[in-house]
């Protein structure tokens, strides 16, 4: 299956006051693939993240998506692009259903606009007709069609991950950004999320970028690991190569091959 370069970030910087959070980190990703991106606690992986989706400005740098220059797009210009990404504690509407909780989530519904909707009532529903079958399908490729009229906030930690996996796939997302889908999720459901997330990548042609701490998953789900520490890109290679590399076990794991 052949592959291009999906995002590129060229000589990213961004400091807060006098910590240099990203320092001059150059990184490409790949379609077809599931990447990880893994370091210590403040290795500067959450606000790469935040970078790339708009929530922060870059100091200096560029990052590129298929090409398109989007160091200083907003969140909204990066999801309309494709970009979407999750928090590490999910945003589930508590008090709604899990199908409702899908059906907000596609964009520019024309029922928004209220002349429109009165003059265009048909278009309006067949608009929502679809968005239903399309939150009945993505439901069901996540896993969660028997929960559907259940309130998100009766879901457990793992399912509600999956709810906001179900959410993004209503965005027609072309890369997902994950930051830490494993955390808080037990052993039999972390199993589920790494088919499910292999399966969207396989079968919807859709690619990840994943921050992840649980390093049995990480390497199990990904396609290429990139390595951060002090701000810096310090590897990436395939999972096999990374476990070995002495690099990753001085900085990242804490010891040497010698100790």
């Amino acid at each position: 299956m052949s592959s291009e370069v999906l995002l590129k970030l060229e000589n990213v910087h961004k400091h807060f006051g006098g910590v240099k959070a990203v320092n001059g980190v150059d990184f490409e990703i790949y379609s077809n693939r599931i990447t990880g991106l893994i370091g210590p606690n403040g290795a500067g992986k959450s606000t790469i993240f935040n970078l790339i989706t708009g929530f922060s400005e870059i100091d200096d740098g560029f990052i590129y998506f298929l090409d398109d220059d989007i160091s200083y797009s907003s969140p909204k210009k990066t999801v309309d692009k494709g970009i979407v990404r999750t928090f590490q504690i999910p945003g589930e509407l508590k008090t709604m259903s899990v199908l409702d909780n899908l059906l907000v989530s596609p964009m520019n519904h024309p029922g928004e606009s209220l002349l429109f909707g009165w003059i265009n009532r048909s278009k309006s529903k067949n608009f929502e007709k679809r968005t239903i079958e399309l939150a009945e399908k993505n439901l069901e490729i996540v896993g969660l069609s028997h929960l559907i009229n259940e309130k998100a906030e009766n879901l457990s930690t793992g399912q509600k991950k999956l709810l906001e996996l179900g959410r993004i796939l209503m965005m027609n997302p072309k890369l997902i950004l994950l930051d830490e889908p494993a955390a808080g999720i037990n052993p039999t459901l972390i199993k589920n999320l790494s088919k499910v997330i292999q399966d969207i990548n396989k079968n919807q042609k859709i690619d990840f970028l994943i921050i992840e701490h649980n390093m049995d998953f990480i390497m199990s789900i990904s396609d290429e690991i990139i390595v951060m520490a002090e701000g810096q890109t310090l590897v990436k290679g395939p999972p096999k190569e990374i476990q070995k590399n002495q690099k990753v076990l001085n900085s990242y794991l804490g010891y040497s091959q010698n100790d």
